[in-house]
């Protein structure tokens, strides 16, 4: 009999080792030659291109390259190696030693790849006494305290109401509660932190009074982010990614414990759909995640503090949103937790006609790829069903 078999992380690499009675020393070395990697490098040197192409091929594995690469026609190529995370970490190994044509940082990247990729169960972070794993998706459930948002607009203004909502979501299984005072639909305006803090800081002060859960500041306003931390908020969620307040990066300063989600957006809520468009979405993303974060750590902010979003919906076309969904796994190479955002959002819509309260269906399915493509947090409406949703999942995946 012969058959193939799905694994798709490091410990399921030695299950299934040690189910066919490979002895300990075997697992150890057989692990990684299981796990296969395709990495993807953009704008090399036609050096490096050709350096890593040898070495690849040297180690019984693959490197593509662009045809101008092997007649010295091109100054720069993109690339894509192809291999076992055994012959990766040989490569690793190979480019310790060479650390002209920028295969230095090149070296370095692979192996945090490398990391991420074998990496399960590992401590990620610590909020609110709890300590978040890798291996795991964790929810954030949705509260917008707001009299527009494009889903829930109004249905959760009133404080009392919205502090219930709140204590459900918990009962339901969420792990965070993301607050929000200020919609950040297309076309939305501002309302000022004034308003802001009005309606968000009543529900913080109750949910702290009665929960430990985490809590999440759904703003790019430093005002706000600095009373609702004081108030008992643990995470800043900022769509703007510290663009559109340059005093929140000191708010992160003042407080060291305070992880913070850069999300990706094109332009502002106001005017990110307007005729929206990339050439290369995800390698344009990438780019922004690496500025942003090494912005972050010029200020003497941590990478372990970033979680990532790559913005669903926020200045994305419907080819954007689709396209970012498949590559969920690629955001994970710069070595941050990554969040996705999906639910209910309008793009679903395009895919199948539905009203923003219809797509529970379409927001499940989403948070289902986040899951296969490891992503660690999805911040959805519906936590209850997300809650089953996962627990299936989970239990499929410890059942090799």
């Amino acid at each position: 009999m012969l058959y193939e078999i799905n694994i798709n992380n490091h410990e399921q690499s030695k299950k299934a080792l040690s189910q066919i009675s490979v002895t300990q020393e075997g697992i150890e070395l057989m692990a990684d030659k299981l796990l296969h990697l395709n990495i993807k490098l953009k704008n090399i040197k036609l050096a490096a291109a050709n350096i890593l192409k040898q070495e690849m091929l040297s180690l019984g594995a693959d490197a593509a390259v662009a045809k101008g690469v092997v007649i010295g026609k091109d100054e720069l190529s993109d690339a894509v190696l192809s291999g076992s995370i055994n012959q990766f970490r040989k490569l690793v190994y190979k480019l310790e030693k060479q650390s002209w044509f920028g295969l230095s940082e090149i070296k370095t990247r692979i192996n945090t790849i490398i990391q991420q990729y074998i990496s399960n169960k590992k401590e990620i972070m610590h909020i609110r006494g709890r300590t978040f794993y890798s291996g795991n998706c964790y929810i954030m459930g949705i509260l917008n305290i707001t009299p527009d948002s494009f889903s829930d607009g109004n249905k959760y203004f009133e404080t009392n109401i919205a502090i219930q909502h709140c204590l459900e979501m918990i009962d339901e299984g969420a792990d965070i509660i993301d607050i929000g005072g200020e919609s950040s639909r297309p076309g939305s305006e501002p309302i000022g932190h004034e308003e802001e803090i009005k309606r968000i800081l009543p529900v913080i002060q109750e949910i702290r009074r009665q929960s430990d859960i985490a809590i999440s500041i759904d703003t790019y306003n430093s005002e706000t982010a600095r009373v609702a931390i004081d108030a008992g908020a643990d995470i800043i969620n900022d769509i703007s990614a510290l663009r559109l307040n340059q005093d929140l990066i000191n708010v992160l300063k003042e407080n060291i414990h305070v992880p913070i989600i850069l999300m990706h957006m094109l332009g502002e809520p106001k005017t990110m759909q307007v005729n929206p468009y990339y050439d290369d979405v995800i390698n344009e993303i990438m780019v922004f995640f690496e500025e942003r974060i090494n912005y972050c750590e010029q200020n003497g902010i941590d990478r372990q503090r970033l979680i990532l979003d790559p913005g669903i919906g926020f200045g994305k076309r419907l080819e954007d949103n689709l396209r970012i969904l498949h590559h969920l796994s690629t955001f994970k190479s710069l070595g941050c937790p990554v969040m996705l955002g999906a639910s209910r959002k309008s793009f679903i819509n395009k895919l199948y006609q539905s009203k923003s309260d219809e797509r529970l269906i379409g927001s499940l399915a989403t948070s289902a790829l986040a899951y296969q493509r490891k992503m660690d947090f999805v911040r959805v409406h519906d936590v209850k069903e997300h809650k089953q949703l996962l627990t299936v999942l989970n239990s499929v995946e410890d059942h090799i």
